[in-house]
């Protein structure tokens, strides 16, 4: 029994000191316990040799199946083609690897072919190519019409066949990995269901294979084989406390917009409101002081609105002039803070500070994802801004209105900034 023990454990080393305990302790209770022993044999001539045995087996079954189920999988996505497959790389559920917009970024990942032993494809080249567009489907004059702009490119040779003729091939695999530029836009999708019904995806991006493979004429296919798959592309920015800042404060500016009662008295309404950056970070804490001067005592603030909103155009600048094929916003976040809620920090002579402190979700939070697009390069067609609007409303009096543009940003914590800059994922 001990030299059961001793080989197996060599021969099983990861369980080497359970066994040394198990077999100590079941030596123990079996010699000890002769009850139990005797029990044991009555229903089956189950000696302890057999029940050690039988429990370290399972023990190592159990271990080779945790093993089997932490391996990563390679798991194939499917194309317009069943015999063409893409893959992410392992653990990952996108191709993009790295942090577009502050650090190195790169698109990576696998194509895959399944082709039968019987009818095998025969190929002299793979081309993989990164094309970056935008487009947008609207009714112009009852016509359905389509602007599109192809704005990045970029085509990698990913296999050639070691013959000057074709392989035939049954099964390949193989690796793309493009290079990311930084002033490269985002994905974008709009969420507008009325100017555009026709296309959503206003900025896509998708990996094309192109594989040169031999004509079959009975078959009716081609030179060309090509296969496509959308590929996400997302944009980060850095936190607001590490850029660079107006140390002075961003004056929101008053608009023209401002609903007025008969005989209001907003015109005497001195506003102002100070943003200590045009950077806004999800996941954080946003104070705006908001400072108002009213004419009198009688004039109350019934609530005050903080909207931020997402604006976005689709617009070809002609000859004569300016056609605009798509215009719309939508909001992102906004904050409703009735009279009685309203944390006035100071009141002297119809003088108020009020500190609105707004608490901005994390980018999953929300429901309305969108996209950094600042400091990307100029798109000949699509536009977007983002806008922080302040609506002051005043009991019988109308409603004040104070906005800035701003960028509403998605960022990483400064703790993962450190540490990107330590192993160069960021810059």
């Amino acid at each position: 029994f001990f030299l059961f023990f001793f080989f197996s454990s060599f021969f099983f080393l990861p369980f080497f000191l359970i066994s040394f305990f198990l077999h100590f302790f079941f030596t123990f209770f079996f010699l000890h316990f002769k009850l139990f022993y005797t029990f044991l044999h009555f229903f089956t001539p189950f000696t302890p040799l057999h029940f050690y045995t039988l429990l370290y087996t399972t023990f190592y079954i159990v271990y080779l199946k945790n093993m089997a189920a932490m391996r990563p999988s390679l798991q194939l996505l499917g194309t317009s083609s069943s015999k063409c497959f893409f893959s992410y790389h392992y653990n990952m559920k996108t191709f993009q690897i790295g942090y577009l917009g502050i650090g190195p970024s790169r698109i990576s990942g696998g194509f895959h072919l399944r082709y039968p032993t019987s009818s095998p494809i025969h190929i002299s080249k793979i081309t993989a190519t990164l094309i970056g567009q935008e487009s947008v489907t609207f009714i112009f004059h009852d016509d359905v019409q389509n602007k599109k702009n192809i704005f990045y490119s970029q085509t990698q040779c990913i296999y050639n066949s070691s013959s000057s003729n074709y392989t035939p091939i049954t099964s390949l695999d193989l690796n793309f990995d493009f290079k990311l530029d930084d002033d490269i836009p985002p994905s974008y999708s709009s969420s507008s269901q009325v100017n555009i019904p026709f296309s959503q995806d206003i900025i896509k991006y998708k990996i094309v294979i192109t594989i040169f493979r031999k004509c079959n004429i009975f078959k009716l296919q081609g030179k060309n084989k090509i296969v496509s798959t959308i590929c996400q592309i997302d944009r980060y920015s850095l936190p607001s406390v590490i850029k660079s800042r107006n140390t002075g404060g961003l004056l929101m500016y008053r608009t023209d917009s401002n609903k007025v009662s008969p005989n209001s008295k907003l015109d005497l309404v001195q506003a102002e409101a100070l943003l200590t950056s045009e950077y806004i970070d999800m996941n954080s804490i946003m104070v705006i002081p908001l400072s108002l001067d009213l004419p009198d005592s009688i004039m109350k603030i019934e609530k005050i609105y903080v909207v931020i909103k997402e604006y976005q155009t689709f617009k070809e600048f002609g000859r004569d002039k300016e056609i605009v094929y798509f215009n719309d916003s939508q909001k992102i976040l906004d904050y409703t803070l009735l009279g009685e809620e309203i944390e006035i920090t100071k009141f002297i002579n119809n003088k108020y500070l009020i500190e609105l402190k707004l608490d901005i979700p994390a980018f999953d939070c929300t429901n309305n994802k969108f996209q950094a697009f600042e400091g990307v390069r100029i798109m000949k067609y699509f536009n977007v801004r983002h806008v922080l609007k302040i609506k002051i409303k005043f009991e019988n009096e109308g409603q004040l209105v104070l906005k800035r543009d701003v960028w509403l940003q998605r960022s990483l914590s400064e703790k993962k900034i450190l540490k990107g800059r330590e192993n160069g994922s960021i810059y």
